[in-house]
């Protein structure tokens, strides 16, 4: 679902299967952001991949749309634990 122009919310909740209630819950945590043209929800294509992984997490792992950010905290933590892992081995290649 690539895409980059601004995708619908209620076209993204009718392909994913889920709640509407579920995207504003996210939105109103702060975990991804809408943008209002004419007064009705889009989603930037760059919000896809985190809201898509949100989804998941919710359907596939019953976590509530409350404790996501939790989650999402920690998913962010390790991409930067695993970012500055990545960035260290390569000075050390250079070393060796």
């Amino acid at each position: 679902m690539l895409t980059n122009s601004p995708i619908l919310v209620r076209d993204f909740c009718v392909y994913h299967r889920i709640d509407v209630t579920f995207v504003d819950a996210l939105e109103r945590h702060g975990l991804i952001d809408f943008i209002l043209i004419e007064q009705v929800p889009y989603l930037q294509p760059d919000q896809l991949t985190r809201l898509e992984r949100f989804v998941r997490l919710h359907q596939d792992l019953a976590i509530a749309p409350d404790d996501l950010d939790v989650v999402a905290n920690l998913l962010d933590q390790i991409e930067s634990l695993q970012s500055q892992l990545t960035h260290l081995q390569t000075r050390l290649r250079f070393y060796e």
